[in-house]
C-alpha cells in the first residue's frame, strides 16, 4: 500500500548558515507512522551521521536527486509544533540566524526516562475556581497589547491573579515570563493558595526536572506556564495572553546566536497567534515607551499613585564635605531613626573589600609593577592584588608620584559591613550577594547589605533603604546604563514601606539627576520622554535599528564595503578590540531589507569557507 506524503522535510542540526534549509528524506514503510512533523530523527548526510527535525511531509521532493531515506526516529514525541516552528524561522530571520538554532531553545535536551513516564499517559487538566466578575487588567485590556505601570508597593499579584481566572473561564491558557527564577519562585509564593493550575519552566531547572515540565506542557496539563526567557517558545494549546514582566532586563536577551529577546519574540507570538500581550513592571521600558506612542501599545493608568511610593530623598548638602562623604550624615541619621521601627537595606554595587585602588598623593589609579593591571584588597589586612596576572603585589609604589599610600576608591561589600559596624555596634549585619544569597530576613531591625539582583525581601518590607555610590551604576560606558539603574533602583523602592508607613529611600545622588528627578516624580516617562528626545537626534535605537556586526576585519571590510552602496544607513566603526576581532555598528530605519542582504553575505562566507561574521540585532546594549 502507497504512503501518504512520502517525503520528510528535514531541518538539520549544523551551525552552517548554506546549509540552513530543509533537505528532503525518504520516510521507511516502517517508520511512517512514527514520522511526523515536529519529530526528531537520525539521518545520513555527506557521509556523516546527524540529527535533525522533520518540520513537512509532502507528496513529493523539489530537489533533483535520489533522496536517502531516514534512517532512525530519536523521539516518536511531536515536541514541536506548528506554530512553534513558524514562530522560530520568524526568530532566527530577523536576527540572521540558523533556524536549528532557534529551535534549540524551543525544546529542552531530551530525557529518554522522563518520555516513558508519557507514553500512555491520558491527562485531564484541572480548571481553575473562576472569579464572578472581570478584574481591573482584564476591563482595561482593550488592544492586543498593552502596557501597565504598577508603582511601588502596588499589590500587584492580585490583579494578576484575578485575570488568570478571569482568562480560565473561556478555558483560554496564560503564559507569564520573569527575567530569573528567583522572581518566579516569588511570585508562586504569593500565589500558591489561590488553587492555580500552574507550570514553571525555566532553563534554570535541572534537566530532568525542566523536560519533565516541557512534557507537561505538551500533556496540557496545566492552566498557566510560568517560565523565563526560552518559555516564549512554549508549546502551548488555546493560549489567548502573554504576560511579561519587566520587559527590558537584560536576561531577557538571549547570550548564544542568534541573540533574539523574549520581547520582540512575544510581540510575534501574540500577533500570529492573535493573543493579548500584557507588559507589566515597575517602569516602563524605552522600547514599549515608544510603541505607546506609535499607538501600538494601550497603556493601562494607576490611579493614586503616589500613595504606593516610599519618600526619595538624596544627598543634597551644599557642604562640600557632606558631598565627598560615601555615607553622608543624612543617611546615617535615616538609618538610624529606621532601625527604630524595622529592617534597613543597603544597596552597594560591589562584592569584595576594594575593588579599585587609587595613589593618596597624585589620585592615579594604583596599578601593577608586573602587568599594569587595576588592583584590588579582598580583605581588610591583606596586600593588594592584580585584577590580571593575580600576583600579590608587596612594597607597592606609585609609579608616577612614587607615594607608597593607597587609599580606596571603590569599596566593595565588605568595606561597608566593616563601616556600618563601627557606626552601628550591637546591630545585627547581614550580607547578601554572589554565592551567598539571602531570600528573606524576619523583622528584627538588621541592617541587610546586599549587591543589585540579591536583596532579600523582608518580612513587612523595609522600613528604609539606602543605595551607595549610585554613580556608579550609571558610570557604565553603555547605552542602557541609565534604563537599568532606573530598574535597579525601583526595584529597592518596591522592597521599601511607601511613605505614609514611614518608609523611606535615600539615593547618594544629586537631585539634578535626571534617573533621581524620575523617581522624585513617581513615574518613569518623565526619564523616557528626556532619553526619547536625546535619541531623536541621533540615529541608535529605538529611534532606528541598530546591528552590531563582529568577525574578522576582512569580512567587516567587505561587508562595509557593500552596505556604503545604500544611502539608507549610517556606519559607526569599525573598530578593532583586544583580541583583534573588529565590529561596526549599523543605523538604519528599518532592518529588513538590510537583514536579508546580509544573511546572504553571511551565506557566502560560509560557503567561501571564511571566517564566521556576528550579527546582534538591537542589542541589549552597546559599549
Amino acid at each position: 500500500m502507497p504512503q501518504h506524503l512520502p517525503v520528510a522535510k528535514v531541518i538539520l542540526d549544523t551551525p552552517l548558515p548554506h546549509l540552513d534549509r530543509p533537505f528532503d528524506y525518504l520516510i521507511p514503510q516502517n517508520l511512517d507512522k512514527q514520522i511526523q512533523p515536529g519529530v526528531k530523527v537520525k539521518v545520513r548526510f555527506s557521509n556523516r551521521n546527524l540529527e535533525g527535525w522533520v518540520i513537512e511531509r509532502v507528496a513529493q521532493s523539489s530537489q533533483n536527486r535520489k533522496l536517502a531515506e531516514i534512517e532512525k526516529v530519536i523521539s516518536s514525541f511531536v515536541v514541536l509544533k506548528k506554530e512553534v516552528i513558524a514562530l522560530c524561522q520568524i526568530v532566527a530571520d530577523q536576527n540572521l540566524g540558523n533556524l536549528n538554532d532557534v529551535l534549540r531553545f524551543a525544546v529542552p535536551p531530551r530525557q529518554a526516562k522522563i518520555e516513558k513516564k508519557y507514553a500512555n499517559k491520558q491527562i485531564t487538566p484541572k480548571r481553575l475556581k473562576t472569579s464572578e466578575s472581570l478584574s481591573f487588567l482584564n476591563q482595561n485590556i482593550q488592544s492586543l497589547f498593552t502596557s501597565v505601570e504598577f508603582p511601588p508597593n502596588f499589590q500587584w499579584e492580585e490583579y494578576v491573579v484575578k485575570t488568570i481566572k478571569d482568562f480560565a473561564k473561556l478555558e483560554k491558557k496564560i503564559l507569564i515570563l520573569f527575567p530569573t527564577i528567583t522572581e518566579i519562585n516569588r511570585f508562586i509564593e504569593k500565589i500558591d493558595n489561590s488553587e492555580i493550575n500552574f507550570q514553571i519552566l525555566s532553563a534554570e531547572q535541572e534537566a530532568s526536572q525542566r523536560y519533565e515540565a516541557f512534557m507537561n506542557i505538551l500533556s496540557n496539563n496545566f492552566d498557566v506556564v510560568v517560565g523565563t526567557r526560552n518559555a516564549i517558545f512554549a508549546p502551548i494549546d488555546n493560549l489567548d495572553l502573554i504576560l511579561i514582566w519587566d520587559d527590558s532586563n537584560e536576561n531577557y536577551y538571549s547570550p548564544q546566536s542568534p541573540y533574539w529577546n523574549a520581547r520582540d519574540v512575544a510581540i510575534e507570538r501574540a500577533k500570529n497567534e492573535g493573543v493579548f500581550l500584557l507588559s507589566c513592571g515597575y517602569n516602563t521600558s524605552i522600547n514599549t515607551q515608544v510603541d505607546i506612542n506609535r499607538k501600538l501599545f494601550n497603556q493601562i493608568l494607576i490611579s493614586d499613585v503616589e500613595n504606593f511610593w516610599p519618600e526619595i530623598t538624596c544627598n543634597d548638602s551644599s557642604d562640600p564635605i557632606e558631598q565627598s562623604k560615601r555615607i553622608p550624615s543624612k543617611a546615617w541619621n535615616i538609618m538610624k531613626n529606621a532601625l527604630k521601627e524595622g529592617n534597613v537595606l543597603v544597596h552597594v554595587p560591589r562584592l569584595g573589600y576594594a575593588s579599585n585602588l587609587q595613589c593618596l598623593s597624585c589620585k592615579e589609579s594604583a596599578r601593577c609593577q608586573n602587568c599594569f593591571g587595576p588592583l584590588a584588597v579582598k580583605n581588610k589586612n591583606t596586600s593588594p592584588e592584580c585584577k590580571w596576572c593575580n600576583k600579590t603585589v608587596v612594597n607597592w609604589f606609585c609609579k608616577y608620584c612614587k607615594s607608597t599610600k593607597y587609599v580606596t576608591s571603590v569599596p566593595g561589600q565588605v568595606k561597608i559591613v566593616e563601616e556600618l559596624g563601627k557606626s552601628f555596634p550591637g546591630v545585627k549585619i547581614l550580607t547578601s550577594g554572589g554565592k551567598s544569597i539571602l531570600r528573606k530576613v524576619s523583622d528584627e531591625k538588621v541592617i541587610v547589605v546586599a549587591t543589585p539582583g540579591a536583596e532579600p525581601l523582608s518580612k513587612n518590607g523595609y522600613q528604609a533603604s539606602v543605595v551607595l555610590d549610585a554613580f556608579l551604576t550609571l558610570a557604565r560606558p553603555t547605552l542602557s546604563c541609565e534604563e537599568e539603574a532606573l530598574r535597579k533602583w525601583l526595584h529597592v523602592c518596591s522592597l521599601t514601606k511607601s511613605r505614609k508607613l514611614g518608609g523611606v529611600v535615600f539615593l547618594t545622588l544629586y537631585s539634578s539627576n535626571r534617573v533621581l528627578q524620575s523617581l522624585l516624580k513617581n513615574k518613569s516617562d518623565w526619564f523616557n520622554k528626556r532619553v526619547l528626545d536625546e535619541r531623536e537626534s541621533t540615529l541608535i535605537k529605538p529611534k532606528n535599528s541598530n546591528l552590531v556586526i563582529s568577525g574578522q576585519i576582512s569580512e567587516i571590510n567587505e561587508i562595509i564595503d557593500d552596505l556604503q552602496k545604500r544611502e539608507d544607513i549610517s556606519i559607526i566603526g569599525p573598530r578593532i578590540d583586544e583580541a583583534k576581532q573588529s565590529s561596526v555598528v549599523i543605523n538604519v530605519q528599518d532592518a529588513k531589507e538590510i537583514t536579508k542582504d546580509l544573511r546572504s553575505k553571511i551565506i557566502k562566507f560560509s560557503i567561501d569557507k571564511k571566517s564566521p561574521v556576528r550579527v546582534k540585532v538591537n542589542p541589549y546594549d552597546i559599549d
